[in-house]
């Protein structure tokens, strides 16, 4: 026989030595599980009189318990002593380390181990999912903030106010902010907006030049649409009116400009009003990122709701109610940002390119709007905060031992 008929069993007590006693004369004691014994690599003064840790190369040794890192951490502490020195048995003498096969078949065995939840435990599967969607989307969050944080970083306002005056060739002119400058959104990027008057000369072709002449890509100037000037037009006493706008982009950054000219007439002088808005101008990486962090999340989601479940499983009845009930509070609190931050997946799936707004998925985070309808703006935040307060305690809870007890019965002869 060999080492690769080991396995990460769900029920390892009944079925990890199927390949016989590991210690000759040393076998766990059936009435006394100990599903949180002590490490037994250190404890060899519980064994039975006669018996002694194999001898072998303590550097196979060492190696063998590396390997053994691949499983979780309570499955080690239970059984970490009977495969080590099963692999020293059956190692060969003056071998250094185990076979490639065997130690492949370890690793994978671990990994495994560590994706297993408890059998005939329905309500752990359906934790297990919950937990799986929530760390989705979280993960689908991070991805986005790294690549906002990384490419779709806005302009603070006093760069954006330099910018507005570039465009509106009045170095002097005195600045509003802009009625369209919006709060953090909690749907896309932020954006800052800044409005001045002109001088009545102004001429978009001319803030144009200008724009390019610093190396900005322009579009095509248009001239505002018929209904915009009609209003303009009607709040101006009937005087003509000209409008135009149009985008230019550099690093990452886009620029969107409007203005228009009123004539004069006997009764009122010519009038001139530029706005411009800066507003990230989007970025290639933000779906890839959004698609790893969201795997990510998923994968991490699954391996803690499988580690607090055997956790749990092995817990006295009361902590493991403690426990259960912390993690179904946990649930219940993320459950209300999860399926925020899902919405946002779902818009930067479905995003409209004649749109200028970058949506994101963290920014059903933020403290601008609500996301809500008829809610605090600090309701997704608040519950995420929440939330993983509550996460961290209940794997503190499932991580609560007992007294260690490890009892090891002499094989009938």
């Amino acid at each position: 026989m060999t080492a690769t008929g080991w396995h990460g069993d769900p029920s390892p007590q009944d079925e990890l030595w199927r390949l016989g006693d590991p210690v000759p004369g040393l076998r766990p004691d059936p009435q006394q599980p100990g599903p949180e014994q002590a490490d037994p690599w250190s404890r060899p003064d519980r064994w039975p009189a006669g018996t002694s840790w194999p001898e072998a190369d303590p550097r196979f040794e060492r190696a063998c318990k590396r390997l053994l890192r691949a499983y979780p951490r309570d499955y080690r502490r239970r059984h970490g002593a009977e495969v080590v020195t099963t692999l020293l048995e059956m190692a060969e003498p003056g071998r250094r380390r185990p076979a490639g096969a065997d130690a492949w078949h370890l690793i994978g065995s671990g990994i495994r181990q560590r994706f297993r939840l408890p059998a005939r435990r329905p309500l752990a599967w359906v934790a297990a999912v919950l937990v799986m969607l929530i760390g989705g989307a979280f993960g689908a969050a991070a991805g986005s903030w790294a690549v906002e944080q990384a490419f779709l970083r806005v302009p603070d306002p006093q760069a954006a106010a330099a910018l507005h005056r570039a465009v509106s060739g009045s170095p002097g002119a005195e600045l509003s902010r802009t009625i369209v400058d919006p709060s953090p959104s909690p749907w896309s990027t932020d954006a800052v907006g800044w409005s001045s008057a002109a001088d009545p000369s102004w001429d978009a072709e001319a803030a144009r030049a200008r724009l390019a002449a610093d190396g900005w890509r322009l579009s095509a100037s248009t001239p505002w649409p018929p209904i915009e000037a009609r209003r303009a037009d009607e709040q101006a006493g009937q005087r003509p009116l000209t409008g135009w706008e149009f985008d230019a982009d550099r690093d990452g950054v886009l620029l969107s400009v409007s203005g228009f000219t009123i004539a004069g007439d006997a009764d009122n002088p010519a009038e001139a009003s530029v706005s411009t808005m800066v507003s990230p101008a989007g970025s290639a990486a933000l779906i890839p990122a959004i698609v790893l962090g969201g795997a990510a999340g998923l994968l991490t989601g699954w391996l803690l709701a499988a580690a607090a479940a055997r956790r749990i499983r092995h817990r006295p009845a009361a902590r493991a109610r403690t426990a259960a009930a912390l993690a179904t509070t946990t649930i219940l609190t993320l459950a209300v940002p999860a399926v925020a931050l899902y919405g946002n997946v779902l818009r930067v799936f479905t995003y409209d390119s004649t749109l200028k707004d970058v949506y994101t998925v963290h920014s059903a985070l933020k403290l601008g709007g609500p996301y809500w309808p008829s809610t605090a703006v600090w309701l997704n935040l608040a519950l995420t905060v929440l939330g993983a307060a509550l996460a961290l305690a209940t794997l503190a809870a499932s991580r609560t031992r007992p007294e260690p007890q490890l009892r090891w019965t002499e094989e009938a002869a």
